[in-house]
Order: structure tokens, then sequence, then C-alpha cells
């Protein structure tokens, strides 16, 4: 499946940006870990919905961050969804196939929609983010510090906090 995001859109969304204009936040995004370690990305939904995800380098420069991996969504995703970034499944679909984290590069996952009228509050990672998570532990960022929780939790309070 092609990557739904275009090159206007993403110069519509820089545009936007750039004007002080934001796609309005309507999820939280975070990250976990499978069984083997892997990454697993996790979106909870507020209100609203969001179509897909992606996931880049994290820099203070637009132009300097680097696609990782995207995912679109067969169906609008409108509560919780969590997906393996390396082999998603579960109605999720590879729009950029997943690269591999480098040690001591940061990296941001956030939600979109195709029409950019919504979006989710984005988690920043590293690679040791990562290993200090266990499975069902969601790391995220609710105002300006990252937090490690149970799934659950993130999935009841992580809306009160965006």
């Amino acid at each position: 499946m092609p990557i739904r995001r275009t090159p206007l859109a993403a110069t519509a969304a820089a545009a936007l940006l750039l004007s002080g204009c934001t796609v309005p936040i309507a999820g939280v995004a975070g990250v976990t870990v499978g069984e083997d370690g892997s990454p697993v990305g996790v979106i909870t939904m507020c209100k609203e919905h969001v179509d897909g995800a992606t996931l880049h380098t994290d820099a203070e420069d637009p132009e300097a961050q680097k696609d990782m991996g995207a995912w679109n969504h067969d169906a609008p995703i409108t509560g919780l969804t969590t997906w393996p970034l390396s082999s998603p499944g579960d109605g999720w679909t590879v729009a950029k196939p997943f690269g591999r984290l480098v040690p001591g590069q940061a990296y941001r996952l956030y939600g979109w929609t195709e029409d950019d009228s919504w979006s989710t509050a984005a988690v920043s990672f590293t690679t040791k983010d990562l290993e200090k998570l266990t499975p069902g532990q969601v790391w995220y960022e609710p105002g300006d510090e990252g937090r490690t929780v149970p799934l659950d939790d993130f999935r009841t309070k992580a809306c009160e906090e965006a």
C-alpha cells in the first residue's frame, strides 16, 4: 500500500506549523516493547480518530528529520491500538518499512489523519528508553517529561494529561 501522506500534504503541514497553526491533538502516542524487546507503537485516542502513524528521527530542524517508518491503518483508529513497528498486523500496513534504531539517536512517533485534521501528542524516545521497558509498560510524554506506566493506566489516564 502506498504512503498516504503526499509531499503536498507535508508542505501544507509545514506551512501550518510555520504560521503558528498546528494540527489539533486528539490522542496520545507511546511506545512499549514486545516479548523479544522489539519496539511496539501504542496510540490511545481521546476523541476523533487518526489514520496512521509515522516514526522519524527527532531533530529541532524539520529539514533534518529522517522518516524511519510509516504505517497506515485500514480503519480510523478511535480507541487504543498497538502494533509491532517491524511487523505490524491487526489492520496495520507498512507505508514505509521500519528502519533500524541507532543507539544515541532520538526518535519521535506520532499519529496523524490523512487530511491533517487530527494528530496525537508525539512521544520521543531512544534505544535506552526502550531497554528500560518490559512488555506491558508504556513510555509516553505528558507535558515536558516522560513517564512509564502500565498499558491499562496509559489507556485510562493519558487523555487526562494530554
